[in-house]
């Protein structure tokens, strides 16, 4: 099982990582010194004590306290037989290394012909990098980013309004059987999700009322045409997301379904439905990757591009893989936002296209900055996906406050299209994060597992 050090694999001398039991475990001492610590032995205390600069580490050959007891380890560090070498696992790296490093284990998990998930030892690799070390060698410099962080970063300050309208389109050809079944002709259908919407928001909140309209056509004839209100409310520093939504039109028709002889006479209940995104992330990335986040994204707001990149670089919200260490991902955004990467036409800058091509799929993204009297005022973004059988395009813009998006898929079976507009001014007041008071609330998730019970909002709640 290789080690990857920064990027490089680690050379080790008489012991080499191994799959043991149900962990990659590493000989102690040598990926220590590959990680540019110098290690000792205590015969006597059984202890390996690991020095870099002002960072130690101790193991203690049995016992699953490291460090003074400030360390659990998951499997206490064992002498091999076979090379009289000590061993640890791989995943204790990640809580022995101090902040700066970053580690991950692969364990090579693979699908195989018969479609299911297993373990390819061939796979297999253990990554640390050390990111200060990485990121001293970064020459590159992003003045122009730090320019456009500069434009971006005042609809953080205060509360913003962004109105506009969106559409999407799913048209399709092929046979359409009424439900009766009595008849079955070609068609071509149409099929819309469309609107307007609203949102507020600051650096912590967001508030979004949308309206959606739902329709399709069969022949040119209009089809279940169903009008819907929806409201969400966020805070993002508690992670609580609320939503409610109404329609009298899909009220009206599933009422007139019938089940067991008789119509449903369905009623969307009028309430809100709550969501806990900081136990969700948690659950799903690891305690505290929520907090993480949210610490980026407030402190991205008054930092410079190159310190919000090395933070991103540090962070769990990028995953490292054989692939993509950390030097791959810099070399990545250098290659998309560093001064060098642009060329100025006209008032426009413009990167280097990049190019993910893999596999058959070609994948090239480009970025543009626009510029008024010298300074940054929008940016364009391009993504193309080409593919033997289809492609998808991604484009966004933003000049001064105005935004426009557009998403293209034409893929077999897959024909989307999404367009998305809207513009920016100061808003009245600040987004609303609670639902409105005495408002009845179901947690969704609870909901779903089938324990879900309705609690009323405190009436300290803010209203609507």
């Amino acid at each position: 099982v290789p080690l990857l050090v920064n990027g490089e694999e680690a050379v080790f001398p008489d012991a080499v990582p191994v799959f043991r039991g149900d962990t990659i475990d590493v000989p102690a001492a040598a990926a220590l010194e590959a990680l540019g610590y110098e290690v000792a032995w205590d015969e006597p205390s059984q202890t390996i004590t690991a020095e870099k600069g002002e960072d130690a580490i101790t193991l203690i050959l049995g016992s699953t306290s490291a460090s003074g007891g400030a360390v659990t380890l998951t499997k206490a560090p064992y002498v091999d037989p076979a090379t009289w070498r000590t061993y640890i696992a791989a995943e204790d790296l990640d809580g022995l290394l101090p902040e700066n490093f970053r580690t991950a284990v692969d364990y090579g998990f693979v699908v195989d012909s018969a479609g299911s998930l297993v373990m390819s030892g061939a796979e297999m690799a253990v990554i640390v990098d050390d990111v200060d070390a990485i990121w001293e060698e970064n020459t590159e410099t992003y003045a122009l980013m730090d320019q456009y962080m500069d434009y971006a970063g005042q609809y953080k300050v205060g509360n913003w309004q962004l109105d506009g309208s969106y559409l999407l389109t799913i048209p399709s050809e092929g046979a359409v059987t009424p439900a009766d079944g009595s008849q079955e002709y070609p068609a071509e259908i149409t099929n819309t999700v469309g609107g307007d919407y609203s949102v507020i928001t600051n650096q912590t909140a967001m508030q979004l009322a949308m309206g959606m309209s739902i329709g399709g056509t069969i022949m040119g004839e209009p089809i279940f045409p169903v009008d819907m209100d929806l409201d969400l409310r966020a805070d993002l520093e508690s992670g609580m997301l609320y939503l409610w939504f109404q329609s009298e039109d899909l009220e009206q028709l599933l009422s007139n379904v019938e089940v067991n002889g008789e119509t449903s006479g369905f009623q969307i209940p009028d309430q809100w439905y709550s969501m806990d995104m900081k136990e969700i992330y948690d659950m799903a990335y690891g305690p505290g990757v929520y907090n993480e986040i949210v610490a980026l994204s407030l402190e991205s707001a008054d930092a410079s591009f190159s310190q919000t990149l090395r933070d991103l670089l540090s962070s769990d919200m990028i995953s490292l893989s054989p692939e993509f260490t950390t030097r791959d991902y810099l070399a990545l955004f250098n290659s998309m936002f560093a001064d060098s990467s642009f060329e100025k036409t006209g008032s426009t800058y413009t990167s280097t296209p990049i190019d993910l091509t893999e596999d058959g799929v070609s994948v090239q993204m480009g970025v543009e900055l626009f510029t008024s009297g010298g300074q940054i005022n929008g940016y364009g973004v391009e993504m193309t996906m080409a593919a033997e059988d289809g492609s998808v395009l991604l484009t966004a813009e933003m000049r001064e406050n105005e935004m426009t998006m557009a998403f293209d898929m034409d893929m077999p079976g897959a024909v989307i299209s999404f367009t998305l507009d809207g513009a920016y001014r100061p808003a009245a007041g600040a987004p609303a994060t609670e639902p409105p008071a005495g408002a009845e609330v179901v947690d969704i998730m609870e909901s779903l597992l089938g324990t879900g019970e309705l609690t009323p909002e405190p009436e300290s709640s803010p209203a609507a």
